[in-house]
């Protein structure tokens, strides 16, 4: 599963991308950036995978924003 959230700083907005595997409740993926990009997701998604790697079948779960719809981030996932 995965999503993006926001943390206020000092510095103004922290954006956190996480993936998380929903068997065992572990955070297997992460990126932080002071923007909310497509490259941001692409990081965690990117980082979860080399953490893991995941066997064929796996299920991904993410909401339907844009970010997750990209065509990038689709063949990515692929």
């Amino acid at each position: 599963m995965t999503d993006i959230t926001y943390i206020a700083t000092d510095e103004g907005w922290l954006y956190l991308a996480g993936i998380k595997d929903l068997f065992n409740g572990e955070l297997v993926g992460y990126a932080l950036d002071a923007r909310m990009t497509q490259p941001l997701v692409m990081q965690a998604l990117f980082r979860a995978v080399a953490a893991k790697r995941p066997g064929k079948g796996l299920i991904h779960h993410s909401d339907r924003g844009g970010h997750y719809c990209a065509h990038a981030y689709q063949k990515l996932l692929r």
